[in-house]
């Protein structure tokens, strides 16, 4: 635990920074993450603004054996960029976006939303590959790889990741690059968030027309057949421009679960109606397609996907053909949990079909990221409020995401050996760097060894755990158990 001494030191030696203690003003709104299950009460929250403060409080928490977290959108729900006691390096405050249209680039700092990426790129006609929910911090989105609206043209994320700017576990200041430290810029790209703690992103920026199509259509729960068929035909059709997710969930103001779908295209309004025309010959309870600015589009699910109650996510992968019979299976197993735990009725499970060729154009080997395949990311996502909940919505979350994964394996043609997990989606795993990354453990944990062999960022335990236990020998204050625990 930081004692006052200790917090009024990092203060001391933070100038111009904001060291927030318990009791102290803006204290407990600092602790506030998407998800309650996340919030953690740190001994100190240094909110910084410059690399050089990050440094600062990295070498402090190694000096003095406490433990440090970087916090820059706070979307996880695995406590990743929370501490007990620690201190949290809190980027908030480091949210500019420097857009060049020159050189097409976009350069944002590590504690942006992507909601400030697309909106200043959007000002020059520009637009980034970034996330699906624009309170989404730019930083873990990108480190685990990340899919987009428009990934089906441009791949993913980190595919469109020129080089980034990092605080390392030696306190320096680092530029990671295809010309500079390649091997580090290779890691970030997919297992990032343990190697560094990232203050600037520069990504590749394309041109984006506007407006796009796009918008969202609910259903009664009887019309899950068609949307089906949907969807098969959409997956089928393997247009690059377009995507559309469909699952199940209580949309805001509704009395009860519903078939939800959210779809997009990346062009004009009358090719947008004829592709998704069938979705609507579905008949739904209500549609808000037309016509919207791209940055427009990752609003759409602002609401539905708000900060506030507990959360947890567990992700599989789906592919083609999609089976009617299962999808009502699945149905019901989140309709039977929502009877046994009524306040968890907002939970939802979203098969998200974006056009995987471009994400399989880039080799295996290119990244860290280890999902390129001819599948689809489904999530599933558990919300209620009462802690005494907390097990059997995690239970419950980890036994549907493993029901969908078994039924690919068992339904496809997908070589088993060859599905990753799409990390930003599996706060539910058991720590096994091999299951996250594949063919890629070996390297990522002699990356690891090498670049931060003292474990000082600890935080996603597939890689640490892993690396710690080859690490024989080690006598740090970073590798004592609790520092390493996969949460």
């Amino acid at each position: 635990m930081l004692s006052s001494s200790l917090a009024q030191q990092l203060q001391a030696e933070l100038k111009g920074a904001t060291v927030l203690t318990p009791g102290s003003e803006g204290y407990e709104e600092s602790l506030k993450r998407w998800s309650e299950t996340a919030e953690k009460r740190a001994g100190a929250v240094a909110q910084v603004t410059t690399p050089e403060q990050v440094a600062i409080v990295i070498s402090f928490a190694r000096e003095h054996n406490i433990e440090q977290v970087v916090r820059g959108g706070g979307h996880g729900t695995n406590g990743a960029s929370s501490t007990e006691g620690g201190i949290v390096i809190d980027l908030s405050k480091m949210n500019r976006v420097t857009v060049d249209p020159d050189n097409m680039t976009i350069t944002a700092e590590g504690g942006c939303l992507w909601k400030h990426v697309d909106e200043a790129a959007g000002d020059y006609g520009l637009a980034a590959v970034g996330g699906t929910v624009n309170h989404t911090g730019i930083g873990g989105l990108t480190l685990g790889g990340g899919y987009g609206y428009l990934t089906g043209r441009h791949g993913l994320v980190i595919d469109n990741l020129l080089k980034v700017k990092l605080v390392n576990a030696d306190s320096d200041i680092v530029t990671a690059s295809p010309e500079e430290n390649p091997d580090l810029f290779w890691a970030l790209r997919g297992a990032g968030a343990s190697f560094g703690a990232v203050v600037e992103f520069t990504y590749r920026a394309h041109q984006q027309r506007e407006p796009v199509w796009a918008g969202m259509a609910v259903f009664p729960l009887d019309k899950l057949a068609p949307i089906v068929k949907f969807a098969n035909d959409f997956a089928h059709s393997a247009n690059p421009d377009a995507s559309f997710n469909f699952g199940f969930t209580t949309p805001p103001h509704a009395p009860g679960p519903m078939l939800v779908t959210l779809g997009f295209y990346n062009g004009l309004g009358k090719d947008g109606k004829r592709i998704f025309a069938p979705l609507f010959e579905a008949g739904p309870a209500f549609q808000n397609f037309g016509p919207m600015p791209y940055c427009k589009v990752n609003a759409l699910l602002e609401e539905s996907a708000g900060h506030g109650g507990r959360k947890v996510i567990g992700g599989a992968a789906c592919a083609i053909p999609f089976a009617p019979e299962f999808y009502e299976e699945i149905k019901q197993d989140l309709l039977s949990f929502i009877e046994e735990v009524p306040a968890a009725k907002e939970s939802l499970l979203v098969f998200e079909l974006v056009h995987h060729g471009k994400v399989q154009e880039v080799d295996g080997s290119a990244t860290a990221f280890a999902n390129r395949g001819p599948y689809y990311n489904a999530v599933c996502m558990t919300k209620w409020n009462d802690p005494n909940d907390d097990g059997k919505c995690r239970d419950f979350t980890f036994r549907l995401k493993e029901k969908v994964s078994e039924h690919l394996i068992k339904t496809s043609d997908v070589n088993p050996e060859s599905i990753g997990k799409y990390l930003n989606y599996n706060d539910l795993t058991d720590g096994r760097s091999d299951e996250m990354f594949g063919s890629h453990d070996e390297k990522l944990v002699a990356l690891k060894l090498k670049y931060d062999p003292t474990n000082v960022f600890n935080k996603w335990g597939a890689v640490t755990a892993a690396a710690v236990e080859q690490n024989h020998g080690y006598n740090t204050m970073n590798l004592k158990p609790r520092q390493i625990a996969v949460e």
